[in-house]
């Protein structure tokens, strides 16, 4: 049986994950892995036998002198609702132990890959759902790693290769002992952008030059090793088969509709347009009953918004709310966004010590573009990376509504006005990384009169009006006629 070089070259290198690969004559078996399959979404709950039109069960061979066992198609059963796939002390071809594989079929892209799974407990031992094509399969090397090591399945480690180089492999600490529950594994594929949930909560995410590009087969497996002791702990065999269990495994391509419900692809990042017929408010929360510090003259107020006939209408008006003589407004998305394409058509408010904004905010990280009061005819476009300002800078504007936008990657962002590029920030290493909410306000100010101008009451109720907001995630359709996702 051959031994691919990738396989030498990871042991020599003691990276911290190993590449499943196949025997060259498995490629041309009578039931070998379809490679020109189109990759659609699938649920697959285990609830009767396994489907062989979607799963290849490895049988016969092993990864390299690494691994300790052989994989053996007996070790895969389907029962009560759970694919189980076991390690074992049958020997089987050249090894003294038993582990178990299964591929699918197809190659699978960018999208949603899930699984609820019971790990096996053992040192020596990893319990694993991923998904990877290499040079066996003519491709280069690229992966994506859940893996458990039975020396402790209190933890998960997470990682990514890229045309063979490690992102490094980073533990993550589970809710849960996977060896005593289920736990709910979960990575959302997208071009530029990888994410890691654990029971639905974003635990990792990698950007960049760590993200695969290739489509890749796949695996749940569970395999053991003498040898990889500074990693998986040193092998002793527990005197029992040991087993991972896996309850449903899902994939949802990137577009398609979510598999089934509570399925993380429900609930991440999705590209939207919404034109404001309605609030959606379940894409948007409307801010009510507190205010942002001491700097604000104001109180979120539910009663200052409000949606119809394709605008939304966020308002400033003097009336006593919470502790504060105004009252102002606020939207922000439910799910957070990351990089991608934002716009809106909106028309600010007019008004010394004012500000109307549309920017993305978590904790430390922000991207802004905001409509300052005392000069409406200037935007402010502005990054924050750990409460520092990036790039700061002001571009003209029209009267009247005027579109604005924003496209974030991991080496820039460049804002646009009226579907023209105005401001670029290229400084990648202070870049905002972390998936934001975004947020639409209107409110004002007493003591930030620097930024925004002394503060005058403007007699009158004041109304920010936005005629449309879109998100393109990377990688996606433009949306709409004229949106700079589409250039």
């Amino acid at each position: 049986m051959s031994r691919l070089s990738a396989t030498v070259t990871a042991l020599v290198l003691g990276l911290t994950a190993l590449i499943p690969l196949q025997p060259a004559t498995a490629s041309t078996a009578s039931d070998s892995i379809d490679t020109a399959a189109a990759g659609e979404s699938f649920i697959d709950r285990f609830d009767g036998a396994l489907d062989t039109s979607r799963w290849y069960v490895s049988d016969g061979w092993n990864n390299g002198d690494h691994q300790n066992c052989q994989f053996n198609k007996n070790n895969v059963r389907v029962e009560g609702g759970a694919l189980t796939i076991t390690f074992d002390d049958k020997a089987y071809g050249e090894r003294d132990y038993s582990c178990a594989e299964v591929q699918s079929r197809a190659r699978l892209s960018y999208g949603t890959f899930e699984t609820r799974m019971k790990a096996g407990k053992g040192s020596g031992l990893n319990s694993a759902f991923f998904s990877y094509i290499g040079p066996v399969h003519d491709q280069p090397w690229d992966e994506i790693d859940f893996e458990v090591l039975g020396k402790d399945t209190t933890k998960v480690e997470v990682n990514s290769w890229v045309n063979g180089t490690s992102s490094g492999g980073f533990p993550v600490a589970l809710p849960a002992d996977s060896a005593s529950a289920y736990v709910d594994f979960a990575y959302v594929w997208e071009p530029g952008r990888l994410r890691f949930f654990v029971n639905g909560t974003l635990v990792k995410t990698l950007t960049g030059g760590q993200v695969p590009t290739h489509e890749q087969l796949l695996y749940a497996q569970i395999w053991g090793s003498d040898t990889l002791t500074g990693w998986m702990g040193p092998f002793t065999y527990p005197g029992h088969p040991v087993e991972a269990s896996y309850d449903h495994i899902a994939y949802t391509k990137l577009g398609d509709p979510c598999q089934f419900t509570g399925s993380v692809a429900c609930s991440v990042t999705t590209s939207f347009v919404d034109d404001f017929d309605t609030l959606d408010t379940s894409r948007w929360y409307v801010s009510d009953g507190w205010n942002n510090g001491a700097q604000q003259n104001c109180t979120w107020a539910r009663d200052q918004v409000t949606a119809s006939g394709g605008t939304l209408n966020l308002s400033f008006t003097k009336k006593a709310a919470g502790d504060r003589q105004y009252a102002c407004a606020e939207v922000q998305t439910r799910q957070r966004l990351g990089h991608g394409t934002y716009e809106a058509r909106l028309k600010g408010v007019t008004g010394s010590g004012l500000m109307s904004a549309m920017f993305t905010y978590v904790t430390g990280e922000a991207i802004d573009i905001k409509v300052m009061g005392r000069d409406p005819s200037k935007v402010k476009l502005v990054a924050w990376d750990d409460g520092t300002p990036l790039g700061e800078t002001l571009a003209p504007i029209p009267d009247g509504f005027v579109d604005v936008g924003m496209v974030w990657s991991e080496s820039k962002i460049d804002y646009y006005v009226n579907g023209t590029k105005v401001h670029s920030i290229t400084d990648a290493a202070r870049l905002p990384e972390l998936d934001a909410n975004l947020f639409l306000n209107v409110w004002g100010s007493d003591t930030l009169t620097e930024h925004m101008g002394p503060f005058e009451d403007p007699g009158k109720a004041l109304t920010f009006q936005v005629d449309r907001v879109a998100y393109t995630a990377p990688g996606d359709p433009c949306p709409f006629d004229g949106s700079i996702a589409c250039t």
